[in-house]
């Protein structure tokens, strides 16, 4: 169903998991540890089985996975 109204400010709005494990290529249990560990942030409950996180907390969480980011590994030389 294409969105008959597209949301001008993409960072407005919610994520859930299924979006959020899609954007990071990472599984459910993992997101759900990090959030258990303090790594990421912790969401909102809407009700009970619905929780999300503002797109904009998203966001800046990839930002600063991106700034810690030690992967300093020269490629291989062919």
């Amino acid at each position: 169903m294409v969105n008959p109204t597209p949301i001008k400010n993409q960072e407005l709005g919610f994520y859930r998991v299924p979006q959020i494990t899609e954007l990071l290529c990472i599984s459910k249990s993992t997101w759900w540890l990090w959030v258990q560990n303090g790594k990421a942030p912790k969401g909102r409950k809407l009700s009970p089985g619905v929780t999300v996180w503002s797109r904009s907390s998203i966001h800046a969480f990839i930002e600063k996975l991106e700034a810690e980011s030690t992967d300093t590994t020269p490629p291989e030389a062919a």
